[in-house]
């Protein structure tokens, strides 16, 4: 038995103990608890709901080794319910998967996420900005065999978090899923029972709604009271120009000496996270935030003059640059606003779009790096926007084939190099880093916060009462 599993088991007989103490307790905690185990209501952004039902009604092919989970040979930094082995073959041009599922199963499975078919779509990008083509085929009743064009010696870092999804999309997780946004308990998971029989999962609150879980990309909308749970690394609020954008220099980033400085200056991330992201955040110059890539300090500033920025009147058929923005995410609206002023007094209009594809001007991403792995992370981001791939020093970093190499240490110099060269086109610019943040009723334990923002709560639990 795993220390995952001890724990649930430890919980429930918690769980157990509590509900039936006494009847003025019962009462009490007859909201919480309606059932064996109690439910949970989770308040969360639209586009989120598919990725967190995904999560936990599939099993995960490989999780990131934490404990004493059993050791995956061929990947011993990883744990898995479902895979036995990996090894590699051929210069990590092909891979052999032991697995404990039907292979047919896994063979999908691992073809549906490599090839981005499913939420989690960074593996796929990944591959795509390396050039990479895959195919997954069933070598036996209980073995796979994948094949790349090329050596990928990352394939475990690939598979992390991949869901067994078979072809029909029967479940495979710890939950099924009862109509829109609704989780019940099932038994015959690959993974540890879990302790609560029910989630339902909600948009953003409004009015006077209220859930036991709130995930508020922002953090403004945080419920009071609440314990404050932070993702293992933060977000980057990060400016990506279209290449005629970047050459023809609006923000006046390419000005010999301070043109860099002057635009940072007079954007002032710092009171941007301060007055829209409760302070959880600040300016930073790098792509990649800490918890990805090792922490970096902010080069010294450089004197700059600092001059009063003019907001005079200019005409309607003043330039615009069209710029794609999030919807829902404040603090990308106050730094689209912001942007909007800087433009203005170089006489220039800042066309704000929501709905329309980033084909000319630029877009202002709040991007959360999808893996701990600094190189995948930055495959991916690349991977889905095929303009970045048009600079010739980011073409000659990409080349680099430690990328998706085998050795970790290889892979992040790698990823550094190529962040540099993305900086370096001022095609990217990152203008704040800001922590991600979820609020969880004080009384329910064990909700965990993945790396990827992804609120799992397959091994929660109710306690303490109110």
């Amino acid at each position: 038995m795993t220390s995952k599993h001890l724990v649930r088991l430890m919980a429930l007989v918690v769980v157990v103990v509590v509900v039936g103490v006494g009847p003025n307790q019962g009462v009490a905690l007859a909201r919480r608890a309606p059932g064996p185990g109690g439910s949970v209501v989770v308040a969360m952004p639209q586009d989120l709901i598919p990725a967190v039902v995904e999560a936990h009604v599939f099993a995960p092919l490989l999780v990131p080794r934490t404990g004493d989970e059993p050791v995956v040979r061929g990947a011993p930094e990883h744990a898995s319910s479902v895979l036995v082995s990996l090894m590699a073959e051929d210069a990590d041009r092909r891979w052999r998967l032991k697995t404990r599922a039907p292979a047919a199963d896994v063979a999908f499975a691992i073809a549906r996420c490599l090839e981005g078919r499913g939420e989690r779509r960074h593996p796929a990008a990944a591959l795509r900005a390396a050039g990479v083509v895959v195919t997954a085929t069933v070598a036996s009743p209980d073995e796979v065999l994948v094949r790349f064009n090329q050596p990928v010696g990352a394939l475990p870092e690939l598979l992390a978090w991949c869901p067994l999804r078979p072809a029909l999309g029967a479940p495979t997780g710890p939950y099924t899923a009862q109509g829109p946004g609704r989780l019940a308990w099932r038994s015959g998971s690959f993974e540890a029972p879990p302790l609560l029989a029910g989630i339902e999962l909600r948009g953003p609150l409004t009015g006077q709604e209220r859930a036991d879980v709130v995930v508020a990309p922002g953090g403004a909308d945080l419920a009071a009271g609440g314990a404050t749970l932070l993702s293992p690394w933060p977000d980057v609020i990060v400016m990506v120009q279209q290449p005629e954008t970047a050459t023809a220099d609006p923000f006046g980033l390419r000005e010999p000496d301070t043109g860099v400085a002057a635009f940072r200056q007079a954007l002032r991330a710092d009171l941007l996270a301060a007055a829209w992201a409760a302070g959880r955040g600040g300016p930073t110059e790098a792509l990649l935030p800490p918890g990805v890539a090792p922490a970096r300090p902010l080069p010294p500033s450089t004197s700059v003059a600092s001059v009063p920025l003019a907001l005079t009147p200019i005409p309607r058929n003043a330039p615009r640059l069209p710029m794609w923005v999030e919807v829902g995410d404040s603090l990308s609206d106050a730094v689209a606003e912001r942007l909007a002023v800087l433009l203005r007094g170089k006489g220039i209009l800042l066309e704000t779009r929501r709905n329309q594809s980033a084909d000319e001007g630029g877009e202002l991403v709040r991007w959360h790096p999808p893996s701990r792995d600094a190189a995948l992370s930055l495959l991916s981001f690349v991977g889905e926007r095929e303009a970045l791939v048009t600079d010739g020093g980011v073409q000659r970093a990409l080349e680099d084939p430690r990328l998706l190499g085998r050795e970790a240490t290889g892979r992040l110099a790698a990823a550094l190099a190529l962040e540099r060269a993305l900086l370096d086109s001022r095609l990217v610019v990152p203008l704040i880093v800001v922590e991600r943040a979820i609020t969880v009723d004080p009384d329910l334990r064990g909700v965990v916060l993945r790396g990827d923002g992804i609120p799992m709560l397959d091994g929660a639990w109710w306690g303490g009462g109110r």
